[in-house]
């Protein structure tokens, strides 16, 4: 990638790196460095998921000190979503500065939403481990500012079954299902029960006028019973660092 590339992104981030490969690699997707693996963005993804995910406690915490510790955890795993994070990194132009396998973006890997929130996240990573974390924090609060003002009401709330599968995915990648259990009522207006279940045991159990509606019932009564090992594990503790690490 050429500097005049590179220096537009960090023009548009408000960032000046003092080692530009550090910004190279957390561009670099894993199809250009198959024989390389360590070469790509996947170590910076790592890292940066954890910066993420403190940076947006703390905010969560301080901007909504009403909030219950599962009203933080449910709000944050809304924030840090595979979607928001790819929404930010469309936001922030990311997809033009990816280097990727032609064969990937032949298939429209620049705009696939997992390779964007991965480069969010390693982008992320990089600005720390260059520039430190406060500069790390004004970025993720910018490019997120979106989903953190949408936490703050209700609406990322009304799918509620995105927001248990991104809770329990956060908690420990496992994805809730959904059986219907009866059917009542006259053919033209019936009335169904459905349950949510994790690892075949059930969380949650919902009624509607369709078995979509008895589903969302059933994962609003889910994220409404979550036990506390899972809030514990969502919120991450808030601790402070001035300068970037070498």
């Amino acid at each position: 990638m050429d500097d005049a590339a590179l220096a537009k992104l960090q023009e548009r981030l408000g960032v000046a790196f003092t080692d530009l490969a550090r910004l190279e690699r957390a561009l670099t997707h894993r199809s250009v460095t198959i024989d390389s693996p360590l070469d790509s963005n996947e170590r910076m993804e790592f890292l940066g998921d954890s910066i993420v995910g403190l940076i947006i406690c703390e905010a969560l915490y301080l901007r909504f000190p009403a909030y219950s510790e599962g009203d933080l955890a449910k709000s944050k795993a809304y924030v840090v979503s595979e979607s928001a994070l790819a929404d930010a990194a469309l936001a922030m132009g990311i997809e033009e500065f990816l280097r990727l396998s032609d064969s990937e973006a032949a298939t429209g890997g620049r705009r696939r939403r997992s390779i964007l929130a991965d480069a969010f996240e390693a982008l992320i990573a990089a600005i720390y481990l260059d520039c430190g974390i406060d500069a790390a924090r004004r970025v993720i609060l910018t490019m997120l500012e979106e989903a953190l003002q949408t936490a703050a009401t209700e609406q990322h709330r009304r799918d509620y079954k995105s927001a248990l599968q991104e809770v329990t995915q956060a908690r420990n990648r496992r994805t809730p299902t959904y059986r219907i259990l009866a059917e009542t009522g006259q053919e033209h207006d019936k009335t169904f029960i459905a349950e949510a279940l994790l690892d075949g045991e059930p969380i949650g159990r919902g009624s509607g006028k369709s078995k979509k509606e008895a589903e969302q019932a059933a994962a609003h009564d889910a994220l409404e019973n979550l036990p506390q090992d899972f809030a514990n594990a969502l919120v991450a503790p808030v601790t402070e660092c001035k300068n970037g690490v070498q």
